[in-house]
């Protein structure tokens, strides 16, 4: 198995880096990277909205989202390019599971055009954050 990335995947991530390097910080050689969130702390969602929406305004928001929806049209080895190099930097921790990951492509393959238009951009720039509610005993 071929784990190098490909030319175009190599063009990819050096977009990838090249974009993240002017709009945020490398951790420090020797640093620790923290990823977990603090979902009750203001400024820690505050923070997160505020990435999200910078990466949806300059087109890398939800990488294997369709553009149509307010994602970027790539593939999932981007996504994973992606991730990679997104690892490499000081960002807020991700929020946006529940919404971006799981109700968002529900919303893309069942939801009403209305629906599509009135919840994926949100979701997508951070401008609501979605959770998942449980009502089984014990859950």
């Amino acid at each position: 198995m071929n784990l190098n990335d490909s030319t175009e995947e190599a063009a990819f991530r050096s977009s990838v880096y090249d974009w993240l390097r002017k709009n945020a910080e490398l951790w420090a050689p020797g640093e620790i990277p923290t990823s977990a969130a603090d979902r009750e702390d203001p400024s820690q969602i505050k923070a997160a909205q505020e990435w999200q929406a910078k990466k949806f305004d300059a087109g890398w928001a939800c990488i294997t989202w369709p553009k149509e929806f307010g994602g970027h049209g790539g593939t999932t080895m981007e996504d994973v390019i992606w991730q990679q190099e997104e690892a490499k930097f000081r960002v807020p921790p991700e929020i946006f599971t529940i919404g971006i990951g799981m109700a968002a492509p529900t919303i893309m393959h069942y939801g009403t055009e209305q629906q599509k238009e009135q919840w994926l951009p949100k979701c997508a720039r951070g401008d609501e954050i979605w959770c998942q509610l449980f009502s089984e005993p014990s859950a």
